[in-house]
Order: structure tokens, then C-alpha cells, then sequence
């Protein structure tokens, strides 16, 4: 788009920053060691390629696994579905390096965004929140082969109550 091509990457480099955007901004002309951020499971594979030909390495958030904003079910109450509906065993249960097969290698890790533009309360966002983000924290951690559903639910249950301390 037209915003992409307003884009300056020696701006960024030339302050000491590494720049960072959503796959849509490998439209842009990148600099060298960019972070491109892969979120559109539906059609973004093709962003995330040209990123990485540019330069880029990748931060894997896609929507349908990491966006806490995202409803548990399709009769929560809060959230949004636009992205399906994920539970914690599917923030869980999904590997960032092979998210994009081809793109494994220039995988740096994984991050899960919660926009909050149908919250209203520090709660609502809890909600949300809590407890996905545990697993997605630990998709961030060790590698696929050590990461283990019926191992993980108990140490994940055992948070609970902290959280509602919280």
C-alpha cells in the first residue's frame, strides 16, 4: 500500500534500532536485519517469503493460535472469532518453526498479541489473557520435541490459583 512505501529504512538503522512491522511491510525496501511479524495464517505466508528475501527473520504470531483477544468458544462473551476460536491446547499445541515449512530458519520465536479494542476492564483483559498466555509462553521456550501436552496441562493447572490471587 501507499504506507509501505513511505517507509525509511535508514531512519530506523541509523538510530541503532532494528526495525519491525507486520509481514505487510515487506512491501517496503528493508533493512538488514528487519523483523518481519507473520500474523495472516490466511494469506500471509507470501508476505513472510518476501520479507525474508529482503533480509528479514520472522516473529510467528498467527492469529488463529495467538491472539488472545480471540474467543475460548464461540459462546464467550468476550473476544473477537474473526481468527476461529482457540482454547489453551491450541496456543498450545502448534510449533512456530513449522508454522511456514520453508521458513523454519529465520524463525526467531513467537509472540501473542491481545488487542483490546472490545475490552473494558483490566478483568476483561485477564480473561483473555490468562491462561493462553502460559502456553503460548511455553511454545516460545523449548523446542517441539520436549514440549508435551499431558505434562504440561498439570504445571499449567498449578498456576490457577496464583492467577486468581492475582
Amino acid at each position: 500500500n501507499d504506507d509501505a512505501a513511505k517507509f525509511d529504512p535508514e531512519y530506523v538503522k541509523a538510530d541503532g534500532k532494528t526495525a519491525m512491522g507486520w509481514e505487510d511491510f515487506a512491501r517496503a525496501a528493508l533493512p538488514t536485519g528487519s523483523v518481519a511479524q507473520y500474523w495472516d495464517y490466511r494469506n500471509g505466508a507470501a508476505l513472510a517469503r518476501q520479507a525474508v528475501t529482503k533480509g528479514a527473520q520472522l516473529v510467528m504470531s498467527p492469529a488463529d493460535h495467538t491472539y488472545l483477544d480471540q474467543k475460548y468458544t464461540p459462546a464467550t462473551t468476550l473476544g473477537l472469532q474473526w481468527a476461529g476460536t482457540h482454547e489453551v491446547p491450541d496456543a498450545y499445541n502448534w510449533d512456530p518453526a513449522t508454522e511456514v515449512p520453508d521458513l523454519a530458519a529465520d524463525v526467531l520465536g513467537a509472540e501473542g498479541p491481545l488487542w483490546t479494542e472490545t475490552l473494558t476492564s483490566l478483568p476483561d483483559l485477564q480473561y483473555l489473557a490468562f491462561p493462553r498466555m502460559a502456553g503460548l509462553a511455553e511454545v516460545g521456550w523449548p523446542p517441539q520435541v520436549q514440549r508435551n501436552w499431558s505434562t504440561f496441562a498439570p504445571r499449567h493447572a498449578a498456576h490457577a490459583a496464583a492467577w486468581k490471587l492475582l
